[in-house]
């Protein structure tokens, strides 16, 4: 792989590293607030806006927390040489890739049957832009502007 590429690649993922730690930062400030002003009494609705907030941030933490680890591998990846190829199937991955997910452990294919095997795979629904040339729309309930 380019010097070049990896260069950019390694970029990308410090930047992405330094946004997440970053926000990280600023989840915990917020969880501070939270807990402060949790210690006041409180209406119900307040009491449960409260309980949503820090809930979503934990899950936000994990979320990033996983991309964070994500991140240290590809790192240490680069460092040892063996970025940019796929841990199931042992193909380079493609550089379009790569470039658009800079942590990724496998290539699209192998990506799709461990999505499969984890149970987190979204399947396309063979989704296709609705051309809108030529449609005519016939309503009695819009009048003339």
């Amino acid at each position: 792989m380019e010097k070049k590429l990896l260069q950019e690649c390694k970029e990308k993922l410090l930047s992405e590293k330094k946004k997440i730690l970053e926000r990280y930062l600023e989840k915990e400030e917020t969880q501070q607030r939270i807990e402060e002003e949790s210690k006041e009494p409180r209406d119900w609705e307040d009491i449960g806006q409260l309980t949503y907030t820090e809930e979503l941030l934990d899950n936000l933490s994990h979320i990033e927390i996983n991309l964070l680890k994500e991140i240290d591998l590809a790192l240490k990846k680069l460092e040892s040489g063996a970025y940019g190829i796929c841990e199931n199937c042992g193909v380079e991955i493609p550089i379009e890739r790569l470039r658009a997910i800079p942590w990724t452990r496998y290539c699209a294919k192998c990506a799709e049957e461990v999505e499969r095997e984890t149970g987190t795979y979204m399947s396309s629904y063979g989704f296709e832009p609705i051309i809108t040339e030529n449609i005519e729309i016939d309503r009695e309930d819009l009048g003339e502007a």
